[in-house]
């Protein structure tokens, strides 16, 4: 397993975009890769997500440690200096499952719901929840990644996730669907994201 330390991710700015650079002189596959760094299989269950700043690692395992009795994140196995051990969750993403599907059951809304109740329960104080950020595994079970900024960046309404929902075009029955299983979070929403401008 330690080969993944030869691993050196950095990041490059190429005409004013960032890029990722990986360096992998191992045989471990790539399964992905985002703006804090990269994302390795180690086996059939863990992978290894390598960070071009340490302090993203520290602060992801944080995250990850403080839902851990929740079961919406991977369970961690270890944090390193610039790496996290943590479970390899099988399945597609959210975005590519809607994508195929063009439709969003409502007990995915429910499951995004309460996800981010959960976030927020457990001390989260940015609650992204990207629909490419959640995995839907076996028995189409929703669990969310890519923390690293959740318990340190103060962004309750980032917007992101209903802008995806609303370029797949399932805003507005996820907002119906929301409305009915959880009022309280959809009048949240009403009162402090601007739906018109996503």
């Amino acid at each position: 397993m330690n080969d993944f330390k030869l691993i050196r991710v950095e990041r490059m700015e190429n005409n004013g975009k960032k890029e990722l650079l990986i360096h992998n002189p191992t045989t471990l596959k790539l399964i992905g890769a985002g703006s804090q760094g990269a994302v390795f299989q180690l086996d059939e269950d863990i992978c290894v997500k390598i960070y071009v700043n340490p302090n993203a690692a520290t602060k992801e395992g944080k995250a990850l440690e403080a839902a851990k009795d929740t079961h919406i994140v991977p369970r961690l196995y270890e944090v390193g200096p610039n790496y996290v051990i943590m479970e390899y969750l099988k399945g597609p993403n959210l975005k590519d499952y809607l994508k195929d599907k063009q439709d969003i059951p409502e007990s995915i809304t429910a499951q995004i719901l309460m996800i981010r109740k959960e976030l927020k329960r457990v001390g989260f104080i940015r609650i992204k929840t990207s629909i490419g950020h959640f995995v839907v595994t076996k028995g189409n079970v929703l669990k969310a990644i890519d923390h690293s900024d959740g318990l340190t960046m103060n962004d309750p309404y980032n917007p992101k996730m209903f802008r995806d929902l609303k370029k797949l075009g399932l805003l507005d029955t996820f907002l119906k669907q929301a409305k009915k299983i959880d009022p309280e979070s959809y009048e949240e929403w009403q009162k402090n994201i601007d739906f018109n401008a996503i």
